[in-house]
Order: C-alpha cells, then sequence, then structure tokens
C-alpha cells in the first residue's frame, strides 16, 4: 500500500482536522481541504489527488454532485454522512462513488476505505483503456473487411485473393494497411 494524495472536504472543521491528523500520521498526503462543494472542485483541478473524501452535506454543491464532477475529473471518490438515507445511497451510486462511510467515523476504517476505493477505480480504469482498444481492434478490422468486400467485388475476385492485393500495395506504397483500406472504401 502506497501513500495517497487526498483532498479532503467537510464543512464541519474540526472533523476535517481530526481525519487529516490521521491520514498524515499514516503516511498520506492531504493536498487540499474544503468545507464546501464549490472549493473543492477549485482544489481538485488545482492538486489533481488520487482519490476524494467528501461529506455529503456541505454548503452549495452537495458532495454526491462533488463527486459526479470529479468522475468527469478522473478523480475516484469515497463519501462520507452522519445521515443513513436510502436516497443519498442511490444517489451516490449512480454517479460512481467508490465507498461511503456513515460518521461517526472510526479511524481504522478510513485508511481501507480510501486504498479500496483506489484500487477498484485504477481497475476501472484499466478496464475501461482495454474496452477502448478492443473497439479500436474492431473498428480497424471492419475498415479492412470492407476494403476487402469493395476491391474483391471491383476486381472480381476472391475476399482472400483481395486481402493479398491489399496488403502487397500497402507493402509497396510504404503505407500502414489502415490507409489503404481508407483509400479503397472512398474511391469505391
Amino acid at each position: 500500500m502506497g501513500y495517497l494524495s487526498v483532498l479532503l472536504a467537510d464543512d464541519e472543521v474540526l472533523t476535517r482536522l481530526d481525519i487529516r491528523e490521521h491520514l498524515t500520521k499514516e503516511g498520506h498526503i492531504v493536498c487540499g481541504e474544503a468545507g464546501n462543494g464549490l472549493d473543492v472542485l477549485e482544489l481538485a483541478r488545482l492538486t489533481n489527488p488520487d482519490i476524494a473524501l467528501l461529506d455529503i452535506k456541505m454548503p452549495g454543491l452537495d458532495g454526491i454532485e462533488v463527486a459526479s464532477q470529479l468522475k468527469l475529473m478522473g478523480v475516484p471518490t469515497v463519501l462520507m454522512t452522519a445521515y443513513y438515507q436510502p436516497a443519498f445511497i442511490n444517489r451516490a451510486e449512480k454517479v460512481g462513488v467508490y465507498g461511503y462511510l456513515n460518521k461517526p467515523i472510526r479511524q481504522q476504517d478510513i485508511i481501507p476505505a480510501l486504498h479500496i476505493a483506489y484500487g477498484r477505480w485504477k481497475e476501472v480504469q484499466k478496464l475501461s483503456k482495454e474496452i477502448d482498444l478492443i473497439k479500436k481492434k474492431i473498428e480497424y478490422q471492419k475498415r479492412i473487411e470492407r476494403a476487402k468486400g469493395i476491391y474483391a467485388l471491383k476486381h472480381g475476385i476472391t475476399e482472400f485473393e483481395a486481402h493479398n492485393a491489399i496488403l502487397k500495395l500497402s507493402m509497396a506504397s510504404s503505407k500502414p494497411l489502415f490507409h489503404v483500406c481508407d483509400e479503397i472504401i472512398r474511391n469505391g
């Protein structure tokens, strides 16, 4: 477990102080503190935290609204609240919050919650990149298949022969295969 850069937000100063002391004692960095939602967003832009620990009930934007914005900025969030309300949990789940702590928070619960949330977020990021790569490969393959079909029809040959011909065109012109395929598709 490495240290985390944590953005901490709670409108209660004493709560922030207690949590900050615990986090720093455990080797983590509190990169910013805020008492309201708008300040959290500004601090997130300035400090680029690993994770945010936010109270739900804050002036201005509440913690769930802030979590929604932080998600767009690539910052995972753990929420904390003294109010157990199913509506909060439902909203938090919908915006993609990675953890939820009920107050009063036991100090021994904070670090595990942050590390597990950060770990899950990293897994989601990795899977998202893999999905994007797979989508690109599928799109690339579709372009090749389309070009093969067009080329085969135009020259009265099989798709296998068209594939070989397109590969030869790519090598002869020193152009990437997808560029040659795009030219074939464009020129019909």
